[in-house]
C-alpha cells in the first residue's frame, strides 16, 4: 500500500496531478484483517450468493437448534439445554469487545429470559439475525462449518405435527360446563388475551380443569383474527429494494467528503421509516450485511474530518500547525481514537518535512 508522505508542491501548482510513485510515497504493508471479521465475511458471501428460496419455518429452526445441542452433548437429558456451557463457548470464541459493539454479548445472569443466546435454543417465536446465527455456529462448530450446509439442513428438518385427537374428542363431546359456556360467550366479543385479563379467575379454573379445550378454542379465535387482519410482507423483495437504495445513497455520500458520520443510524434515517427498518433488519440479510460493511466507524469519521481540515488549511498555510488541524476538525486530544491520532501525526510530519525542504532551498 502506498502512503503519500513526501509530496511537496508550491501553492501555485496545488491543482497539478502528481501520480503515486515510490519516489514520493513509502510502501506500507497492508494490515491483516481481524480474525472475527474474516469469519463473518466468509459466511456472508455464501449467504448473499444463495438463490431466492422459501425460508425455513420457526418450528424447523427450533428443532434444528435443539438437535444441534444434543448432538454436541450440550444438553441435560432430552429436553434441558446446557445454556451455561454454550455461553462459555461463545465467550471463548469471540472477543468481548466485538460482541458488545455488535450488541451480541450474552447476558451475565442465567435467569434473564430476554437473553438472545438462550432464546435461540428454545422454541422460536421470532427470527434471529444473521450475525446471531454465525456467532453460535462459529463457537460450537469451529472454523470448518458452512452457512449453506446449515440452511440446507434446517430446510430438511422435519416438523412434528400436532395430534388431532384432542380436537376430535372436543367435537364429539356435546356437553360443556358453565365455565366453558361463559368463556365461549366471552370470546365472541373479546380476543383471548383481553378475555383472560377480564376474567382471570375463570381462565385459571379452565386451565386447571379443561386445559386442552381452552388452548384449542383460544388458538382458533386468535388464528382467525391473525389471518384476516395481518397482511403477508415479502421481506425478500423489500430487502432487495432497500439494498439498491442504500447503494445509490452510498455513492452520493462518497462524492461529498463533508457531512456527519455515515453510521448505520445515519443510513436508516436517510432511507426513512427508521423505526420500522431498525426493528425488521433481522428479516433483511442483504441490507444488514451492507450496513455492517459500509457504516463508518468513529475512527474513520475522525480521519475524514482531519483530511477535510488539512485540505482547507492548505489554501491558507503551506504547513498547517497541529493545533489548527485539531480546531478545524472539531477534535480534541481526549476524544481522538488511536488510528485518528496516528493519521494526525502523519499530517504534522508531512508539514514539517515540507518546511525543512523549503528552508534548504
Amino acid at each position: 500500500m502506498l502512503k503519500d508522505t513526501q509530496i511537496a508542491r508550491p501553492l501555485i501548482e496545488r491543482h497539478r496531478f502528481i501520480a503515486a510513485a515510490p519516489e514520493y510515497c513509502h510502501f506500507i504493508k497492508q494490515q491483516k484483517g481481524m480474525r472475527n471479521s474474516d469469519w463473518v465475511a466468509t459466511q456472508v458471501r455464501q449467504l448473499l450468493a444463495r438463490p431466492t428460496q422459501v425460508s425455513p419455518s420457526l418450528e424447523q429452526w427450533a428443532a434444528y437448534y435443539r438437535n444441534l445441542a444434543c448432538r454436541l452433548c450440550l444438553s441435560r437429558g432430552k429436553a434441558q439445554i446446557d445454556h451455561a456451557s454454550i455461553r462459555d463457548r461463545v465467550l471463548m470464541a469471540w472477543p468481548a469487545t466485538w460482541l458488545t459493539r455488535n450488541r451480541l454479548m450474552p447476558r451475565s445472569s442465567f435467569a434473564d429470559e430476554s437473553d438472545w443466546l438462550k432464546a435461540i435454543f428454545r422454541k422460536h417465536r421470532k427470527s434471529f439475525n444473521y450475525l446471531q446465527h454465525i456467532v453460535v455456529h462459529q463457537a460450537l462448530l469451529g472454523r470448518h462449518w458452512r452457512i449453506d450446509d446449515v440452511l440446507n439442513e434446517v430446510s430438511r428438518t422435519p416438523i412434528c405435527e400436532k395430534s388431532s385427537q384432542v380436537q376430535v374428542a372436543i367435537q364429539k363431546s356435546s356437553s360443556q360446563t358453565p365455565d366453558q359456556e361463559v368463556w365461549r360467550e366471552l370470546l365472541s366479543s373479546h380476543p383471548p388475551q383481553k378475555a383472560r385479563k377480564t376474567a382471570s379467575a375463570l381462565y385459571a379454573r379452565l386451565y386447571r380443569n379443561h386445559r386442552d379445550w381452552l388452548l384449542d378454542i383460544n388458538y382458533r379465535h386468535a388464528e382467525g383474527k391473525t389471518n384476516t387482519n395481518v397482511p403477508r410482507i415479502d421481506w425478500d423483495k423489500r430487502d432487495r429494494e432497500y439494498l439498491q437504495a442504500l447503494r445509490q445513497l452510498a455513492t452520493f455520500l462518497k462524492a461529498n467528503e463533508q457531512g456527519p458520520r455515515r453510521s448505520k443510524t445515519c443510513y436508516l434515517r436517510l432511507l426513512g421509516n427508521f423505526s420500522t427498518l431498525e426493528k425488521n433488519l433481522h428479516q433483511m440479510p442483504r441490507t444488514s450485511a451492507f450496513l455492517a460493511v459500509n457504516s463508518e466507524s468513529i475512527s474513520q469519521y475522525q480521519i475524514r474530518r482531519l483530511q477535510n481540515a488539512y485540505a482547507e488549511l492548505r489554501n491558507l498555510f503551506e504547513s498547517p500547525p497541529r493545533w489548527r488541524l485539531l480546531r478545524n476538525a472539531g477534535l480534541s486530544e481526549e476524544r481522538m481514537t488511536g488510528p485518528a491520532r496516528q493519521y494526525l501525526e502523519v499530517l504534522v510530519c508531512r508539514s514539517t518535512e515540507y518546511e525543512v525542504k523549503r528552508g534548504r532551498k
